[in-house]
């Protein structure tokens, strides 16, 4: 059967459309609500901690509820909840009651939330199309998200100057109103032979005896986990001051960003044409070292279509290695043990940040911005060669 017969995918492909947008107008509202209450760059930091922290606490033994509680369930659930905080903070802006505090609340509540939200979806995928069709479906996935984060900025923008911010909290919280009833329409079958659940701690362990058992998971996720030191840095601290440093600030970080979406989109379209991909663990370190070359070249391009260019190719290798990845990991690992698997994946990405944008911020304020930018390329080259000369990791026959 097509991917596109598949009505499972399609009611859930619809609803991932309407949600992408909704996320969109949130992430692009949400520091510009923290600067109408009054707020200043550390409360838009500490709005991003707030967000990160209770992932940080509580992903090692969230995946071991996503992998017991019915998926379709939790999302639907989940999905109702973020919408019900959002159009609490629309009515809270509407009637001039919203505090900073509130917004600190939202975060940390969405950030809780999404420790379980991001694995069950993951996890979900493979339980409503078959794994030969996997890639397609994470390629068309990701082609959703990026056009939404082309458009979604212009339209908030559009809607908080024409109307008011509250338009786009109350808009994404609809979104994902919506999202959880398309989702309502899938159907999966029952399984006949579901196994006794044990405790949660030896679940807990299981998850870990699945990295040992697959060398070249464990390797992968503590590799991406330094990988993911360098690309967060330059995507949250060091590209801004790239723009502000050697451009003209905001209108040079907006192009600069929507390049990056476009090269995304266009490696999503890329892989979406492959139905199966031989040596797809060395296509994914080679990826991840094409990034880091173009990191290289742009500490030393100063022209901003060159480094538009860059960008391009920036996302098309970023959205490609994780379209890999993700594909990789539904089709290799059982379904039962998928939300366990991406906890700790998500973890790994997550738990060195801190420390990440710490020695970041350190480097651009004594070294400068062209420093950091070489150090994040190199930071990324090395941990990705790495990964391609591990021999455990090579021998993966997909």
């Amino acid at each position: 059967m097509n991917l596109w017969q598949n009505k499972n995918f399609v009611r859930f492909f619809s609803g991932q459309i309407i949600a992408f947008l909704g996320l969109a107008l949130f992430t692009t509202s949400l520091p510009f609500l923290i600067l109408y209450l009054d707020g200043n760059a550390s409360h838009i930091s500490g709005v991003q901690s707030a967000f990160i922290l209770p992932q940080i606490f509580i992903l090692l033994f969230g995946g071991v509820l996503v992998d017991r509680l019915p998926k379709k369930l939790v999302v639907i659930a989940i999905d109702i909840l973020r919408a019900t905080c959002l159009l609490i903070i629309a009515i809270l802006i509407f009637t001039s009651n919203i505090k900073i505090w509130h917004v600190f609340v939202l975060t940390f509540t969405l950030g809780l939330l999404n420790t379980i939200y991001r694995p069950t979806l993951k996890a979900f995928l493979p339980a409503i199309i078959q794994k030969e069709y996997l890639i397609k479906a994470n390629s068309f996935r990701s082609m959703a998200r990026e056009i939404s984060e082309m458009i979604g900025p212009v339209i908030a923008a559009f809607l908080v100057g024409a109307i008011g911010i509250f338009v786009t909290f109350g808009i994404t919280g609809i979104s994902f109103i919506l999202a959880a009833i398309l989702y309502s329409f899938i159907f999966i079958e029952k399984r006949t032979n579901v196994e006794k659940q044990t405790s949660i701690f030896k679940e807990f362990i299981e998850g870990f005896k699945v990295l040992l058992i697959h060398k070249w998971l464990g390797l992968s996720i503590l590799i991406a986990s330094f990988v993911n030191i360098g690309i967060a840095s330059f995507d949250v601290i060091i590209l801004p001051l790239y723009a502000e440093y050697y451009f003209d600030g905001i209108e040079s970080f907006g192009l600069l960003l929507s390049s990056m979406a476009v090269g995304a989109f266009l490696g999503a379209l890329f892989i979406s044409r492959k139905t199966h991909i031989e040596n797809r663990m060395l296509k994914y370190y080679l990826f991840m070292c094409g990034m880091g070359l173009c990191l290289l070249l742009l500490a030393i391009v100063h022209t901003l279509f060159l480094a538009m260019f860059l960008m391009v190719l920036i996302g098309f290798s970023i959205t490609s290695f994780v379209i890999l990845w993700d594909s990789t990991v539904q089709e290799l690992i059982e379904e039962k043990y998928l939300g366990r698997v991406t906890s700790l994946q998500m973890f790994g990405g997550l738990l060195f940040l801190p420390v990440g944008y710490y020695i970041f911020g350190f480097i651009i304020d004594y070294a400068g911005v062209q420093t950091s930018l070489i150090t994040s390329a190199l930071f990324i080259l090395i941990s990705a060669l790495s990964g391609i000369f591990i021999q455990h990791i090579n021998k993966i026959h997909i």
